[in-house]
């Protein structure tokens, strides 16, 4: 019997040792109203995350994960946890006076407690104010889609990713993003894909197949790499699309 518990526990570290992703607790100040509060730092991940069910959003860990929004208890001054620690001197006041309007339900003790979809619109005007580009955006509603989708709000998600595929739809024109359209296609039909055209989903997900990922900003070997990825992950996307109508059908 011990050998036999021995043998599982084994198991289960192994198991949990593949797929782990951990955070650590460190302290940081919010560079709006100077308190200081513990957030979770990214301790351990893998290659793993992206071969994760939310690769069909293209959306991936740390921002599955409710750790990766940060948002100051007190001000509520709220960013992707890699933009938390200082902001630009002459945005200062102009987010001090939108954070004064910023109303929460109740006191939460930890910023985790705060519902995610609340961090994000919190975020989303924060990012107004500070200014982000395109891609910036089109991921960002990625990222709000899916959590509004995990809190069942269906309606909520959809605008998200409507939003979303706007965007895309704008970069896949712009000479800005020359080269990655396979990446945008992609992005296009997963979108498509979750607000229910499937068929347009396949579509897109055909003319990225055709495409070589490009981009000059980027080492050779990274490029390569992301590539061969897209391609594998179109390949996976498609027999998603087709099993899901099955199912339906």
């Amino acid at each position: 019997m011990k050998r036999i518990s021995l043998i599982l526990g084994v198991i289960f570290l192994l198991t949990f040792n593949v797929n782990a992703t951990t955070w650590f607790p460190a302290e940081h100040t919010c560079p709006i109203c100077k308190h200081k509060h513990e957030y979770k730092e990214i301790e351990s991940y893998g290659g793993y995350i992206y071969n994760w069910p939310s690769k069909y959003q293209y959306v991936y860990w740390p921002l599955t994960d409710l750790p990766s929004v940060y948002c100051c208890p007190k001000c509520h001054f709220t960013t992707y946890m890699w933009d938390f620690d200082s902001v630009p001197e002459n945005r200062v006041d102009t987010l001090t006076k939108f954070l004064s309007t910023v109303k929460l339900e109740k006191k939460y003790k930890d910023y985790i407690d705060i519902p995610m979809t609340t961090r994000l619109e919190i975020a989303e005007n924060v990012y107004k104010i500070l200014g982000r580009d395109n891609e910036f955006w089109c991921k960002f509603y990625r990222v709000q889609g899916y959590h509004y989708d995990q809190e069942k709000n269906k309606e909520k998600a959809k605008e998200s990713r409507l939003k979303s595929l706007d965007l895309a739809r704008l970069m896949l024109s712009d000479s800005v993003y020359s080269g990655q359209e396979k990446e945008i296609l992609f992005i296009i039909a997963a979108m498509n894909n979750f607000i229910g055209q499937k068929d347009s989903a396949l579509i897109y997900l055909d003319k990225a197949s055709l495409l070589t990922y490009e981009n000059k900003k980027w080492k050779e070997e990274n490029v390569k790499g992301l590539d061969r990825y897209l391609t594998d992950l179109i390949k996976q996307y498609k027999e998603f699309i087709r099993k899901e109508k099955e199912d339906e059908g």
